[in-house]
């Protein structure tokens, strides 16, 4: 007998749609938490006019940071970081405002779990993560900078959110065109029957479909590797736009990045094979049953 619903694809989808939703909440907390964060530090003034001449940026604001980086020869990001801002000033107000935001949402530790120093440096870039925890004072500069790399984080988590509408969408589309399919699949199945002849003769035309019920079936099964064959061309079209929108890296894509916990990278092809395979074992087993029947 064909394969029950239960089958044919349908928990690779089930998955998928579960990790869709996980990753749509994380992203949405991402984004609050960085509008947080952007708020609160639109609200700590910058020190700009207490700069005094030790501060390596002093002279030249921001522009400076790339001298201070390459004068600090074999310290890095890793470093002891003597310069780091004192308590109480407002470059530690920052970095307290961003270990309550980004750094709080609840999924931080499983999927993160990074220092402050490298979680700013992978958010806003090595110069500003630079400025932000190797130097003494919070520069207007830095703050404008800074200001407008968390509003870039937030519409980069935005623009990302689309993508997995997008994706939600194109799956829950693809499951719901699938679903028939396997509904018919299981009633072409039952028609076919076991194959076996019955003990007596009404029993055994009973069990066994003439060569034109053979024949309509036949066509029934092309018409929906057609629309098998329609819904793989259609989840390959979403999948190339979602290339087209996002920047997730040479070696990644949408379905590489969100799906990397399942057992396979792209669900709904694997759906739409799967039902493809079931149509071709009935195909099969029409042509049999139709050879017989001549």
């Amino acid at each position: 007998m064909a394969a029950t619903h239960a089958d044919g694809g349908s928990d690779s989808i089930r998955a998928a749609r579960a990790e869709l939703r996980v990753e749509r909440r994380r992203v949405v907390d991402e984004r609050e938490a960085f509008r947080a964060f952007r708020g609160r530090v639109s609200s700590i003034p910058d020190e700009s006019a207490n700069a005094g001449p030790s501060d390596p940026a002093a002279s030249d604001g921001f522009a400076g940071v790339g001298g201070a980086m390459s004068g600090a020869v074999g310290g890095g990001m890793g470093g002891r970081g003597d310069a780091t801002a004192a308590p109480g000033s407002r470059l530690v107000a920052v970095r307290d405002a961003y270990q309550a935001t980004v750094m709080s949402v609840p999924h931080y530790e499983a999927e993160y779990d990074d220092t402050y120093e490298r979680s700013v440096a992978e958010e806003f870039g090595p110069e500003l993560a630079y400025a932000l925890t190797r130097t003494n004072c919070f520069h207007e500069e830095y703050k404008h900078s800074l200001l407008s790399a968390a509003e870039t984080a937030v519409q980069e988590r935005e623009a990302f959110l689309d993508a997995l509408e997008s994706e939600i969408e194109s799956v829950e589309c693809a499951e719901s065109r699938l679903e028939p399919i396997r509904t018919e699949i299981e009633a072409i199945d039952a028609e076919l029957g076991d194959g076996k002849s019955g003990d007596d003769e009404a029993e055994g035309e009973r069990r066994t479909p003439t060569f034109g019920a053979l024949d309509a079936c036949r066509t029934r099964t092309a018409a929906l590797r057609e629309d098998c064959d329609r819904i793989a061309a259609r989840r390959q079209r979403v999948l190339a736009d979602h290339e087209r929108r996002l920047a997730l890296g040479d070696e990644i894509d949408l379905p590489e990045y969100c799906y990397q916990t399942l057992e396979v990278t792209y669900p709904v092809l694997a759906a739409v094979g799967a039902v493809g395979d079931q149509i071709e074992g009935l195909r099969e087993r029409i042509e049999r049953a139709m050879a017989r029947a001549r």
